[in-house]
């Protein structure tokens, strides 16, 4: 009888252990959630900034400049990204997925105050990848971890980074990566 009491034993703490750590994956949820609503209060309350001149985009230089060819550098390059489009960010993401992936459909969700969005590109109505667009200062925990979960490839871009361009090129090739 003592073999099965500690066989008991070790089971109950097994399940113990798998409810303290659903407590704390669901406590960092909500601590994320909360942290990303503060930020936007504070955003929401803070006096409207005007961006440093070293923020603005800038024209590549005649030739290209240094970062022809890149999704990143100083200076802006001539290719199509989201800086020199017509549109906003996620304007631009789906003005990509619709000419240069038109078998999957895509459903979209836009975060709380316009910070991001997540959009979800499906194909015979099943998943296919979900991309993240999100502010530099936002947590990426919380899609990633769904996507884990489910099996989904997830990607994320960043709308709002410094030096980074998301040219067309860059975008489409990695998510034709994702895809594969």
């Amino acid at each position: 009888m003592g073999m099965f009491s500690s066989l008991l034993k070790k089971a109950g703490s097994e399940i113990a252990l798998n409810e303290v750590a659903k407590k704390v994956a669901d406590a960092a949820d909500r601590l994320a959630d909360a942290a990303e609503k503060a930020a936007a209060e504070a955003k929401a309350e803070a006096p409207e900034k005007k961006a440093a001149p070293a923020l603005q985009p800038k024209p590549a230089a005649q030739g290209g400049g240094a970062s022809a060819g890149l999704s990143w550098g100083e200076e802006m390059p001539s290719e199509e990204n989201q800086f020199n489009f017509k549109g906003n960010f996620v304007e631009y993401f789906e003005h990509i997925f619709a000419e240069d992936f038109p078998a999957y459909s895509v459903e979209k969700e836009i975060k709380k105050g316009f910070r991001g969005a997540v959009l979800t590109l499906t194909q015979g109505g099943k998943k296919s990848l979900v991309v993240e667009l999100m502010s530099e200062g936002s947590c990426a925990q919380r899609v990633r971890k769904a996507c884990a979960a489910e099996g989904v490839p997830y990607l994320r871009f960043y709308h709002d980074h410094h030096g980074w361009w998301n040219t067309r090129s860059y975008v489409s090739g990695r998510i034709r990566k994702a895809l594969a």
